[in-house]
C-alpha cells in the first residue's frame, strides 16, 4: 500500500520549489512468514511415508527456479532511471529503487523460507525411516 496524501510531508513549492517525494512505504518484510509456516504444518500433516521426498523436493525446486530468477533479474536490473530532469525523479527514483531491492531481499528470504520448510520435511522423512543419503537423492539441484 501506498500512503495517502497524509503520508507525505508537505513542504513549499512556491517559486522554483517543486513538491519532493519523501516517503515510500516499506514492503512487510517477513509478512509471509505465518502463512508460509500455516502451508508448512498442513502440508507435514498430510504427507506420508510415501509422498515426503518428493513434497520436499517440489520445495527445493521451487526455491531453486525462483532464486535462478531473482539473480538473474536482479543482474540485469539496471535501476529505475530519472523519468525527467524535473527535482522530483532523482528523490523518486531513489526511493522506487530502494523499495524494490527491499521487495527482492523479502523474496530471498521468502526462499531461505521454502529450504527451511523442506529441512522440516527432511526431519518427518528421517521419522519414516528414509537414510540421510535417500533424502539428500531426491532431489538433486540442476545447477
Amino acid at each position: 500500500m501506498f500512503p495517502g496524501a497524509a503520508g507525505f510531508f508537505k513542504r513549499p513549492h512556491g517559486t522554483g520549489r517543486a513538491p519532493t517525494l519523501d516517503a515510500m512505504t516499506a514492503p512487510e518484510v517477513g509478512a509471509h512468514r505465518p502463512l508460509l509456516d500455516a502451508a508448512v504444518s498442513a502440508l507435514a500433516l498430510q504427507v506420508d511415508r510415501h509422498t515426503v521426498l518428493a513434497a520436499r523436493a517440489a520445495l527445493l525446486a521451487e526455491a531453486d527456479r525462483l532464486d535462478a530468477q531473482l539473480r538473474d533479474r536482479r543482474y540485469n536490473f539496471g535501476g529505475v532511471g530519472l523519468c525527467g530532469r524535473d527535482p522530483v525523479s532523482p528523490e523518486a527514483a531513489q526511493s522506487f529503487n530502494e523499495r524494490i531491492n527491499a521487495l527482492v531481499q523479502s523474496c530471498f528470504q521468502y526462499n531461505r523460507d521454502l529450504r527451511t520448510s523442506a529441512a522440516t520435511l527432511d526431519a518427518t522423512a528421517r521419522s519414516y525411516g528414509y537414510t540421510d543419503d535417500e533424502i539428500a537423492a531426491s532431489f538433486r539441484p540442476s545447477s
